[in-house]
């Protein structure tokens, strides 16, 4: 992390880190997942030729169609022209994997806590998670409606660490704070708001005050919000659970 605030106005502060992801501290399994990286995800800005955001271009497009914009959405299409970031992928193997992937997969994984996982592997972290909250893991259309209520079947806070040490792995590819997009269109950027999603939902059970922010950022870091946070966000089109 490169802090490029000290000595500059609280307010201004504040003001610059509206809408982005908040830094985590490691500390825990998180900091044991850190020491396991032999390296962090590749992170990389695309063509901005090609590959630049215009916020209000977008919105423009949903207004043009009837929609009604929330007052977050209204904040964010008043943003300048943002660069367009593209993540590395490790994919958890599955049946559709070869066997060379499964084998490469498995020499790459280490031990954290008591699992053994590629620790670069994002979306194992936030199955873990989930896995541990006896929660289901949402899918790629959003909410899995089943679980919107704040009862747990499972244990939040070990749950909770799992996916804190998640989004630590992906924050250390990323600049702090990150004002840029990273859009779930992007197949390879998906992994990346899962496991932040799955800290806010994990982390609304327990601070809702403090998941709200986790919420809006997902929101900036991909307007099209494919996962549904802009629901849950203050300022949202609903945001009667917070």
């Amino acid at each position: 992390m490169n802090d490029t605030t000290v000595g500059q106005d609280p307010k201004t502060v504040e003001k610059s880190l509206e809408g982005t992801v908040p830094w985590l501290v490691p500390s825990g399994l998180a900091a044991e997942a850190l020491a396991a990286l032999d390296r962090p995800l590749l992170a990389w800005i695309q063509d901005p030729e090609y590959n630049e955001f215009d916020s209000a271009d977008f919105y423009a497009e949903h207004r043009e169609a009837g929609d009604k914009l929330s007052p977050l959405e209204k904040r964010i299409a008043k943003l300048p022209v943002r660069r367009s970031w593209r993540m590395e992928r490790v994919w958890s193997p599955d049946e559709e994997s070869s066997e060379a992937y499964e084998a490469a997969y498995e020499k790459a994984s280490v031990t954290v806590g008591d699992r053994r996982l590629h620790p670069r592997d994002l979306d194992a972290y936030a199955t873990i998670a989930y896995e541990i909250a006896s929660l289901h893991q949402e899918d790629e259309d959003g909410f899995d409606d089943e679980d919107q209520d704040d009862e747990v079947p499972g244990e939040l806070d070990a749950a909770l660490e799992w996916a804190r040490a998640g989004v630590r792995v992906l924050q250390q590819s990323l600049p702090w704070p990150f004002t840029d997009v990273l859009l779930y269109s992007e197949l390879d950027n998906r992994p990346a708001h899962r496991i932040l999603y799955c800290y806010a939902d994990l982390l609304r059970r327990r601070d809702p005050k403090a998941a709200a922010a986790w919420f809006t950022a997902l929101v900036h870091l991909n307007p099209n919000d494919n996962l549904g946070a802009r629901f849950i966000a203050p300022d949202g089109p609903r945001d009667s659970r917070f």
